[in-house]
């Protein structure tokens, strides 16, 4: 039986495909592992957020406060706290009581602690906080216009960056002005609906499904 082998050639010409399909495939293979990782992350912190929610719909919270703190540092991170029945009436009595802010500052409220949870591969960006109430009436920082509605000053968001495509500082640097790949922003309103945006970079757009928006229609 004669049998038959590669010549030279044939493998010069295979491990020249294998170059070429490198050279072409590996970034946008890279590029996808990375954009997985970002949105799994921030999924992972909308998850939180809605279990906050749910325990503050359910009663088992008198209201939730979740900070996203240190911002553009190595990790993005949370803090979780909530408030009592009796928590609230502290903080929301007399003078108070119809106050429509919650503050981040646990030294000026009382709140007691619901845990924290950080990603190692994923940053975030402002210092910002939400509050989680049953009838939206207590708030966090609401900045942001609403596309949809046009309203100003009623959203809030947080954007989520890659460790390994951004920095601390500079053109690189976590936000939501520098122009790198692999970023996520959530938004929510004093509702704390939320809506995840996915960032284009060749549209220069944050797309959420089929719709895209550029920044300027969130200022």
């Amino acid at each position: 039986m004669k049998i038959k082998a590669f010549t030279i050639l044939e493998l010069l010409v295979v491990i020249a495909i294998l170059g070429i399909f490198t050279v072409v495939a590996y970034p946008n293979i890279s590029k996808w592992i990375t954009d997985r990782e970002v949105k799994s992350e921030t999924y992972k912190f909308v998850g939180e957020i809605n279990s906050m929610k749910a325990k503050v719909t359910s009663g088992e919270y008198a209201l939730g406060m979740i900070h996203f703190t240190t911002p553009n540092f190595q990790n993005a991170n949370i803090k979780k706290y909530f408030m009592s029945t009796e928590d609230f009436v502290f903080n929301y009595s007399g003078g108070n009581a119809t106050w429509p802010h919650c503050d981040y500052n646990t030294g000026n409220q009382r709140y007691q602690s619901d845990g924290a949870v950080t990603s190692e591969t994923i940053r975030h960006w402002p210092n910002v906080h939400m509050c989680v109430s049953k009838n939206g009436t207590k708030k966090g920082v609401l900045n942001q216009k609403n596309p949809d509605t046009g309203q100003a000053r009623s959203l809030s968001r947080v954007i989520f960056c890659s460790v390994s495509n951004s920095s601390t500082s500079g053109s690189k640097r976590c936000n939501d002005s520098n122009k790198i790949d692999n970023r996520y922003m959530v938004t929510w309103d004093q509702f704390i609906n939320l809506k995840v945006y996915k960032y284009n970079l060749k549209k220069d757009k944050w797309c959420n499904g089929n719709q895209c928006r550029s920044y300027s229609e969130f200022n």
